[in-house]
């Protein structure tokens, strides 16, 4: 990984298998660097994504660099299944080298956070938000057999 930065596999593969468990309450987790930005480890695990709009959208977010892998139900009457999105969020005052370094560092994540749908990367609010997600995940869902009810 570039110049130093680590993940905590242990912590992350945890955190991952415990998001991806049928029977967990978990739907989140987040990815975060340290304060010495050596290290990415879990900074949240939870049962409602709406903590990490919090974060993402209070004084931190704006400097913060993050990664989410969270599950969302999608699906019609007939058919409701569990599907897994990648979050990048890069924060509008992270610094151009730090940019950077996230594409790189996000290769290294990825290797952990290895399933999923869908992957979007944002420092915008908006896009962060639930129902913007799982239209994302629609979409890429291709074709729906249902009759529109829910």
């Amino acid at each position: 990984m570039p110049r130093g930065v680590t993940v905590d596999e242990a912590g992350v593969t945890e955190a991952y298998s415990n998001v991806r468990a049928d029977g967990s309450e978990n739907v989140y987790v987040m990815l975060t660097y340290n304060e010495d930005n050596t290290q990415i480890g879990v900074n949240k695990v939870g049962d409602d994504y709406s903590q990490v709009l919090e974060i993402l959208g209070g004084d931190d977010g704006k400097t913060m660099r993050a990664y989410i892998y969270l599950r969302v139900t999608t699906g019609d009457e007939m058919s409701k299944r569990a599907k897994f999105v990648l979050l990048t969020w890069c924060g509008s005052e992270v610094g151009p080298m730090q940019k950077a370094k996230m594409s790189l560092e996000k290769t290294e994540v990825k290797k952990i956070l290895a399933i999923y749908a869908v992957e979007h990367q944002t420092a915008d609010l908006d896009e962060m938000s639930l129902t913007s997600i799982v239209e994302k995940v629609k979409k890429s869902g291709g074709a729906n057999y249902g009759t529109g009810k829910v």
